[in-house]
């Protein structure tokens, strides 16, 4: 490795002593040029070096620069945007004025020095492509009209992002409409970038008082670019225009012994606004209180008579006053002249509308309250017997707040109200008229009359404010909860009101007259804290008014639920081995309000504490090792009631266990070296070789269980992936080698000592487990089709097998199918049908033993004609003793008997049927006789013979047969029954003889025997009576298990009987 470093500095040192390197001549572009522009022609530079275009590269080049170079050129492959890379400073220099690049070229040379740099650079120049800009389009200027001339306010400039040679010139301030001004001018500095605008002349805001401009920025392009903002100037208003009165002087006449409503009303002007606009009016001599002025209004008041022999005439003088800073006056002159009074009063004479109810009197009117205002209330007739001046008379109406006089004619008036009337407000007015002449002195008479506001429903009912009431839980049906009133303010029934609940609700109820609100049904304050509607109430006017309130209902909280935890099941993590530590905290909430929640535990309480705040500690070291979880049962409690949850605590390893090596378990390994790599191979050392994997096991778990495994022999072997053990080199020298494995984990360290032996290779032992192990690897798809196709054959065949044997045993015993039915038979017996087996394998209780039964049908081959025997079957038997303890299959067995039985079938073809015994119990014909040939022999070799004769059966649904041969075969030597012994009464041993004595050893256990053992009672009986010929001795027949077209029977009764044995 420090060789290869050498090397690497060396070659390094060697290369920058070969480097040469040269600038070449700036060269210039403009920006926004095309792509694709050819920048520099770099050819006659590489002409001179000898060197041809592709031997040149950039050596480096920014992300950022716009330029490639491409076969001797160098050319512009982006957009060139000089503002852009000048704010983003990506140019070399980085200023406004220069924006230049530089590009790194290597070429290499056909000689020494074979390195050569070039460096290019490139110089950006500027077009006027930017548009001067204002940061804001609008802007707005608020300035006080008394500013001086020549006042200067700094304005926004523009913002020019060309180069200086393209930068803004000038700035002009146009006019929206596009007339001239002389207001205003602006002043430029290029140097200092400074905008100034100035006041040219005096400003008035009473003369104008806005103005707005085109503030125009101009730059150096040709043609220039302009940048435009709207400039708004605003003149404030200061207090420079006084009032002015309407006129100086002001004269009026009162005739003495009078007080007019008001004698003047003056005003004045004044053209500034706001409070500069506010005007206040002084009387400077009222005459010891007998004048009035108001302030505001400037109405002249009389507020005692005037007496003509005091004065004739009176001279006020009144001062007006702005509310300015510096306030501004004005005054005028009011002369009052009195005149002198006449000796005859006016007369009034009064007469209601006639839409109007009033009494006898004349003098009081019942008014709706909606009556129409523009209707007249009364006709009034003033007369006055005075002449000229002092016959005229003046009508006035008091309230004159209220009430008015429209003159229909010279002395007659009609009265109005200015106002709508409200019963409501003010249900009774008293209407004073007063008539005056204008002689010297002036008359006056008045006169009264009343109006009486009759009701409309006009008032809706109201509510004084929102209601809140307070409910128990659990309360009774039903509980007053409170009640509520509403206020109507009409008369009579319009003031009557009604009482609803809206909308309608289950829950509450209410009494529609005196708003009292009760319950419906029982609350829960868990349920829901809070219920919300409204009330209702309406009059039973014409049309009918109404209005709403809120109504809340607080239901109040009582102590009937249990606290809850928030979780069902909690889980923490801890660390083993640490000293008292809090682990986590539960917490429960009770649906009551307000109840203390107080936590226990119901278990480990000596491993666990916790407090009131439900936070878990712990006060004992645990080790994960010896247990990784704990599960805690918290109980919260309130006053009276309980909650629990699960808290399952989970202890988290920490490297407390040093590493074990589990295989290999012995301190030696013995490995055979072998060409063949095929196997596990290591891609990084082709020629190492497998010999085994190292099995390291740390009793902790995660990062902690994490080991490293080192060998000391690194010579010969080596720790290859997933720690397996490794040969280097496959031609090392057979012998034995000690390596010495060292397992690390963390600070823990585990050594070991392999001795391994290595052995020669066997190449012709293992030739044909590598060739058979390379062909399945280069065909692996292949074997798997082939185990498929073989895996469905079977299944079909098995298939097949079962429907096969189900549609052809249709007889039961025991569940199971033992006879043949006459139909299936009749089929059998056809010439077409080939020659069939069946076995039935009955278990015997002694050793596990099996008993076979097997039948054969064979047909007929008579030649021709309608002999019997082309229609009867015959059928053949055979009763193999297959003992499974022996060790002997009785499937092979079956087989033996086949091949023998198959070697008869050929030397003899008898025209007669053989069948079994069980088959001659439910099959035998009643008009034939049949020989029958039986041997019986069972485990202890135990054997008994009897010649059956001829009988004829009593079964008549049976099939004519001519001959039955049945031969009982066992694994030993098969012995025909006329080599038995005979019994007393035909000197053969029966069948019921061995069963018998079979019967007798099981009796004291077993059960009493099944309906079966009748039948092969009688089937003894039937061989009993038989006879066997001579020539049917010798036709042994045995069963083929491979090609039975019926079923084996398993006998599952537990009985032991002769038969089954047999």
């Amino acid at each position: 490795m420090l060789f290869r470093l050498f090397l690497l500095i060396n070659f390094f040192i060697l290369y920058s002593y070969s480097i040469v390197s040269q600038i070449l001549s700036p060269v210039s572009i403009f920006e926004e040029s095309p792509l694709l522009s050819v920048v520099a022609d770099l050819r006659p530079i590489f002409q001179t070096l000898d060197v041809y275009p592709y031997q040149a590269a950039l050596l480096h080049s920014q992300p950022s620069q716009p330029f490639e170079y491409i076969n001797g050129y160098i050319r512009l492959k982006s957009r060139l945007d000089r503002e852009d890379y000048v704010r983003k400073r990506l140019c070399l220099g980085g200023n406004v004025l220069q924006c230049n690049f530089t590009l790194t070229l290597t070429v290499n040379l056909n000689q020494t020095p074979f390195n050569y740099i070039l460096s290019q650079p490139i110089s950006c120049h500027d077009i006027n492509d930017m548009i001067p800009k204002f940061s804001q389009t609008e802007a707005k200027i608020f300035m006080a009209e008394n500013v001086p001339i020549g006042h200067r306010i700094p304005l926004e400039t523009a913002i020019d992002l060309d180069s200086p040679p393209y930068g803004i010139d000038n700035y002009r301030l146009e006019t929206i409409n596009g007339y001239e001004q002389y207001q205003f001018s602006i002043v430029y500095d290029s140097q200092s970038r400074e905008l100034e605008l100035i006041v040219k002349e005096k400003l008035d805001r009473e003369s104008i008082e806005k103005y707005i401009f085109k503030l125009i920025a101009i730059d150096r392009g040709h043609p220039p670019n302009i940048g435009t903002q709207i400039l708004t100037i605003e003149i404030t208003d200061i207090n420079d225009s006084p009032p002015k009165f309407e006129s100086p002087t002001y004269n009026i006449s009162v005739a003495e012994n009078t007080i007019p409503e008001y004698l003047l009303k003056i005003h004045a002007i004044d053209n500034d606004i706001a409070s500069n606009a506010e005007l206040r009016y002084i009387l400077e001599n009222d005459y010891n209180g007998l004048f009035r002025l108001d302030k505001i209004t400037g109405i002249l008041t009389l507020d005692q008579a005037l007496d003509y022999e005091l004065h004739k005439s009176y001279q006020l003088k009144v001062e007006v006053y702005d509310n300015g800073i510096n306030s501004l006056s004005d005054t005028c002159t009011i002369y009052v002249y009195v005149l002198d009074q006449n000796d005859h009063a006016p007369s009034i004479q009064m007469k209601f509308n006639p839409i109007f109810e009033h009494n006898s009197d004349g003098n009081m009117a019942y008014v709706k309250e909606s009556f129409d205002i523009n209707l007249p209330i009364a006709f009034v007739t003033v007369d006055d017997q005075d002449s000229s001046d002092y016959g005229k008379s003046q009508l006035t109406v008091e309230p004159h707040r209220l009430f008015y006089l429209e003159t229909i004619r010279l002395n007659y008036y009609a009265v109005k109200s200015f106002r709508q009337f409200d019963r409501e407000t003010i249900s009774f007015y008293e209407v004073e008229l007063r008539a005056r002449d204008f002689g010297q002195p002036s008359l006056r008479r008045s006169m009264t009359f009343e109006l009486n506001i009759t009701d409309i429903n006009d008032q809706k009912p109201e509510f004084k404010t929102n209601y809140t009431f307070d409910l128990i839980e659990n309360n009774r049906i039903p509980t007053i909860i409170g009640q509520v009133n509403a206020f109507d303010y009409d008369q009579g029934v319009n003031g009557q009101i009604t009482y609803t609940i809206i909308p309608s609700s289950s829950f509450f109820s209410i009494t529609s007259n005196d708003g009292i609100i009760s319950t419906n049904t029982s609350f829960d304050y868990e349920y829901k804290r809070e219920y919300k509607f409204q009330v209702r109430a309406n009059d039973h006017g014409q049309p009918s008014l109404e209005s709403f309130v809120n109504i809340q209902i607080n239901i109040i909280n009582i102590n009937e639920y249990s606290p809850v935890f928030e979780h069902d099941h909690y889980e923490f993590l801890i660390n083993e081995n640490e000293t008292i530590k809090f682990i986590g905290q539960v917490k429960a909430y009770d649906k009551d309000y307000g109840d203390i929640i107080n936590y226990s535990l119901g278990n480990h309480e000596d491993l666990f504490i916790i407090d009131q705040n439900g936070k878990i500690w712990t006060q004992y070291i645990f080790d994960r090792e010896l247990q990784d979880e704990y599960k805690l049962t918290v109980i919260a409690t309130d006053n009276s009631t309980i909650g629990s949850t699960t808290v399952t605590i989970k202890i988290q390893d920490i490297n407390d266990n040093p590493p074990i090596f589990i295989w290999p378990n012995s301190n030696e390994i013995r490995h055979i070296l072998s060409d063949d790599h095929s196997q596990r191979i290591d891609i990084n050392n082709l020629s190492s070789q497998f010999i085994t994997d190292i099995i390291i096991r740390d009793n902790d778990i995660g990062n902690n269980s994490l080991i490293q495994l080192l060998s000391s022999n690194n010579e010969h072997f080596y720790i290859g992936f997933n720690n397996s053990l490794w040969l280097k080199n496959s031609s090392i020298l057979p012998g034995t080698y000690t390596i010495e494995l060292l397992a690390k984990n963390f600070q823990y360290e585990t050594k070991k000592y392999l001795h391994i032996i290595i052995y020669q290779n066997n190449p012709l032992g293992l030739y044909l487990f590598n060739n058979m192990s390379k062909t399945l690897k280069k065909f692996p798809i292949l074997f798997i089709f082939i185990f498929i196709f073989i895996t469905l054959c079977l299944l079909c065949f098995l298939i097949i097998y079962y429907l096969c044997i189900k549609k052809n045993v249709q007889k039961k015993l025991y569940g199971s199918r033992l006879i043949v039915n006459d139909d299936y038979k009749s089929k059998q017996n056809s010439p077409q049908t080939k020659t069939t087996t069946a076995t039935v394998i009955l278990p015997s209780i002694h050793n596990n033993n099996y008993t076979v039964i097997a039948k054969q049908r064979k047909n007929s081959q008579a030649p021709s004609g309608n002999s019997p025997s082309t229609t009867d079957g015959e059928f053949s038997s055979s009763l193999l003793s297959c003992p499974y303890n022996n060790g002997s299959s009785s499937t092979s067995d079956l087989d033996r008997s086949h091949q023998h039985h198959h070697h008869h079938h050929q030397q003899h073809q008898p025209s007669s049927s053989t069948v079994s015994a069980l088959t001659t119990l439910t099959r035998k014909s009643p008009r034939r006789q049949s020989l029958k040939n039986i041997c019986l022999q069972s485990q202890t070799n135990d054997t008994c013979s009897n010649s059956i004769q001829n009988t004829t059966s009593t079964f008549s649904t049976l099939p004519k047969h001519h001959k039955r041969d049945i031969t009982i075969t066992s694994r030993a030597t098969p012995v025909l029954l006329t080599d038995c012994s005979r019994n007393e009464s035909n000197g053969f041993p029966t069948l019921q003889t061995m069963l018998n004595q079979s019967t007798k050893d099981m009796q004291s256990k077993l059960p009493q025997p099944p309906p079966l053992l009748n039948g092969i009672i009688l089937l003894d009986k039937m061989l009993t009576k038989s006879s066997i010929s001579n020539d049917d001795k010798n036709h042994i027949v045995t069963s083929n298990s491979s090609s039975s077209n019926f079923e084996w029977y398993n006998n599952t009764s537990d009985y032991q009987t002769r038969a089954s044995i047999v």
